[in-house]
């Protein structure tokens, strides 16, 4: 196959057709006027260089593109080629021969005649070029002074080759072609040069390639000349240490740098508990001690990476030999809450004590209120396992470095914060607690996200690289857990890898105990008080919780107990009193006006408005709606900054209300005479949330029917369009809240029945509980002078379709006296 050529070629014109052997040529190219020496060992090859040496027969060397096969029937071959002869046959290695060509003049292959013994193809010679413009003369000056620049920084090339240019410079077209011989230009580019007839375009094309390779050996010779310097530099520096050596020696001063270098290594000896590749790194970092002045800004930096990184707890950890037991009871009286949180806690803690201390389950998260124990749950688990307890905040965090470090090229490197807290811990498993994960990467970065799950995730973190420190650490023994305020504000990368605990929060009840066994002993140590000179009671402690924090945890109540310690040490160390009691009296003097009015029940009932119960991030509360009616077109009107599941929920009551007109006694025609409108008191308060149903639904048929609710009787739950009532959450925190505004009977759904056991006893002994199955029940409970018009109807209607039956029955055995008389066999029988 011949490649055809993309220039313009004139051909000489000849009647008879020349006919030539054809050697491809894969590793050169042959000029007109040059010679090269090639070595050949193909079968087909070496019978033509044979024959034509021993007949002095012209040839065509052609280029031959490698194709990456060995063995071909037909090479690939390129139309322009070099009419060639050979100079001298030189036995190879093995069968091979070393041959040198000389090339004559261009050739342009026509057809290929015959493939066996060896390739022969018709060729017609080509015509040399004619045009030569006046300005070629200073292109082929051009020429020889890029080629002088390229000898002159180039080692490798002789100045013979510059003179051989010189001596062609009378004959162009030998310049150039001697001048791409020459140098090491690719096969494809000499092959455009041999292709190229028109001398004006060809030394444009052989001095474009040229400065190609200038630029080349010039990058070569800057790297070389760069190397060699520093070099020389390295061996100066060398020798004026060596100097400087030999001097400190005969004046006696001490090597400091030597004497650091040996420290570190004798530490790192010293610790069997170290990994191969922190030994490894710890000997490089200290032998180039040796070789740094004290002096010197890298000096300190080297021997800061040594103390951190000589400094980290590597595998020292704690034995994993606690008992459960042990550690239940260490739970129950180092923390206050719900016992099924401490049961999944101990599950964990006995797993983790069957894997040798190995966590492999998804991280703890817990999820709560500011104050309702999170903090308090990581140091009873630290202290029930003999760890140590380590808070980490990663609020306001948006870049990687924080958590992994910097890297040591940068100035003020350091490691990130998880490996700072494992550096101050001293070992490596603490329990570590997480906080502010809601707080964490406030722009969502992914980057950041996922550098934090390759902190506590059990899957990556045995391996986990600090970009600081540069080597491993083991992060798998550490006991992760995070903490956020509310499910919502956990990124949603952490979903999958968090198990979930939420704290619900504290009433009334809880955070009195807590507080007289935790909070008050601690600010009596704390300010130097004892039992004797401070007295608080139940009663002043439920009035500061209810008028002047309204939280679900226990911070804000913490931060006034500690205002009012405060006071007192004064007072104290003035000598004013010696001992102090708080009364409902003295109250206003130590925490000022209250904050909060809290709601109290009404006194009579009224039509209306009843008590429903709410659930806030405050804890439970008693919320009070009203309603009214009003001449008008039948619409329903809300207020209060109501949500829409709310808003939802009351046109859900106000039609179920409206089916059940009759059975209420209410006039199908008020429902499109009359305005309703339904509030909610306390407006600048967001509401939402389905669990108002049951009470709407009351307020709605009592202002309709015009019937008085009762006072003394607290509800919530959820309504659906037939009247049944569904479960609600915060069940404990609504009856609290009941309990502790002096309503003691409250109506919640059936299915909520099983949440009363989480009560104290103290308010299960006082509050009646009333179950609902339908909204029915809670009219039947709440509605005050209800008379047969309502339920009873419902019976009446029942009686009148069994009569209807008992008739229908006996008509039937009056017409069939047959039946009749089996009838009466059986009941003889019987």
């Amino acid at each position: 196959m011949i490649i055809k050529s993309k220039k313009k070629l004139q051909f000489e014109i000849s009647d008879k057709q020349s006919v030539y052997p054809v050697l491809p040529l894969q590793t050169g190219i042959l000029f007109p006027g040059t010679m090269i020496t090639i070595q050949i060992g193909r079968k087909e090859n070496l019978e033509l260089i044979n024959k034509c040496n021993r007949t002095s027969r012209k040839f065509i060397a052609a280029y031959s593109p490698h194709n990456g096969k060995k063995f071909e029937e037909i090479a690939p071959i390129h139309q322009v080629g070099v009419l060639a002869v050979v100079r001298d046959v030189r036995p190879g290695a093995g069968r091979s021969v070393v041959a040198t060509i000389e090339g004559l003049k261009r050739i342009a292959l026509n057809e290929v005649i015959q493939t066996a013994p060896f390739v022969t193809a018709s060729a017609v010679q080509l015509l040399p070029s004619k045009r030569l413009p006046k300005n070629l003369k200073d292109t082929m000056d051009e020429v020889i002074s890029t080629v002088e620049e390229i000898t002159n920084l180039d080692p490798t090339l002789s100045q013979e080759h510059l003179r051989v240019l010189k001596m062609s410079f009378e004959d162009p077209s030998l310049m150039a072609d001697t001048t791409a011989n020459l140098f090491r230009l690719s096969l494809e580019s000499q092959q455009e040069l041999l292709e190229t007839i028109d001398l004006p375009t060809r030394f444009k094309l052989l001095l474009q390639f040229l400065n190609s390779e200038l630029n080349q050996v010039a990058t070569v010779h800057r790297i070389n000349t760069n190397v060699e310097k520093s070099l020389e530099d390295e061996k100066e520096k060398q020798y004026l240490r060596q100097q400087l050596h030999e001097i400190k020696k005969l004046l006696g001063e001490d090597f400091a740098e030597e004497e650091e270098a040996k420290r570190y290594k004798k530490k790192v000896k010293s610790m069997s508990q170290l990994p191969q590749e922190v030994i490894a790194r710890a000997n490089i970092e200290a032998d180039r001690l040796v070789n740094l002045s004290t002096a010197s800004a890298e000096y300190g930096v080297t021997k800061n990476y040594l103390d951190w990184l000589l400094g980290l707890p590597w595998n020292k950890s704690n034995p994993e030999d606690y008992k459960i037991e042990e550690v239940e009871k260490i739970l129950t009286t180092e923390y206050y809450g719900p016992k099924l949180l401490k049961e999944q806690i101990l599950q964990r803690l006995t797993v983790r004590k069957h894997l040798g201390g190995i966590n492999e389950g998804p991280t703890l998260c817990l999820v709560g209120a500011p104050g309702t124990g999170k903090a308090a749950i990581g140091k009873a688990i630290a202290k029930a396992l003999g760890k140590d307890f380590v808070r980490v905040s990663v609020g306001g965090i948006s870049d990687v470095s924080e958590l992994k470090g910097t890297p040591r090229t940068f100035l003020g490197a350091l490691p990130g914060k998880i490996i700072r807290a494992l550096r101050d811990a001293g070992t490596s498993d603490p329990v570590m607690l997480i906080e502010d994960i809601d707080y964490f990467n406030i722009e969502n970065d992914s980057a950041v996200n996922m550098a934090l799950l390759e902190v506590v995730d059990n899957r990556l973190n045995s391996r986990f690289l600090d970009n600081y420190i540069g080597v491993p650490f083991d992060l798998s023994k550490v006991l992760f857990i995070c903490s956020v305020r509310a499910f919502e504000d956990i990124p949603e990368q952490f979903l999958s890898r968090f198990e979930l605990m939420e704290l619900p929060g504290y009433i009334e009840r809880e955070k009195i105990v807590i507080t007289k066994r935790y909070i008050i002993p601690k600010l009596l140590k704390k300010h130097g008080l004892t039992k004797a000179e401070f007295n608080l009671s139940d009663k002043i402690l439920a009035n500061i919780i209810n008028t002047y924090t309204q939280e679900a945890g226990l911070l804000g109540l913490s931060q006034l107990l500690d205002k009012i310690f405060r006071k007192v040490l004064l007072e104290k160390v003035t000598r004013k009193k010696k001992k102090w009691s708080l009364t409902d009296k003295n109250l206003d003097s130590y925490l000022g006006q209250s904050y909060f009015i809290p709601e109290k029940a009404e006194k009579d009932p009224e039509i209306g408005i009843a008590a429903g119960l709410a659930w806030t991030g405050a804890g439970g509360d008693l919320m009070f709606i009203e309603g009214i009616k009003m001449r008008g077109e039948g619409l329903i009107q809300s207020t209060g900054s109501l949500g829409e599941v709310m808003k939802e929920s009351i046109q859900a009551a106000h039609s179920y209300v409206r089916s059940k007109a009759d059975v209420l006694g209410i006039d199908i025609n008020d429902f499109n005479e009359f305005d309703i409108h339904i509030h909610f008191p306390s407006g600048a308060i967001p509401k939402d949330g389905p669990s108002a149903g049951v009470t709407v639904s009351l307020v709605l048929a009592s202002i309709l029917s015009e019937r008085p609710i009762r006072n003394d009787i607290a509800m919530t739950g959820e309504v659906t369009l037939r009247g049944k009532v569904l479960p609600v959450g915060g069940i404990k925190e609504k009856v609290s809240a009941a309990y502790r505004a002096g309503i003691y009977h409250v109506a919640i759904p059936k299915e909520n029945k099983k949440d009363i056991k989480d009560l104290p006893r103290e308010i299960l002994r006082k509050t009646k509980i009333s179950y609902l199955e339908k909204v029915d029940d809670l009219f039947k409970l709440c509605l005050l002078d209800f008379t047969p018009s309502a339920f009873t109807l419902e019976k009446i209607f029942a009686e009148e379709i069994k009569k209807a039956k008992k008739k229908t029955t006996s008509a039937k055995r009056k017409a069939n006296p047959k039946s009749k008389s089996q009838a009466a066999k059986k009941k003889s029988s019987k």
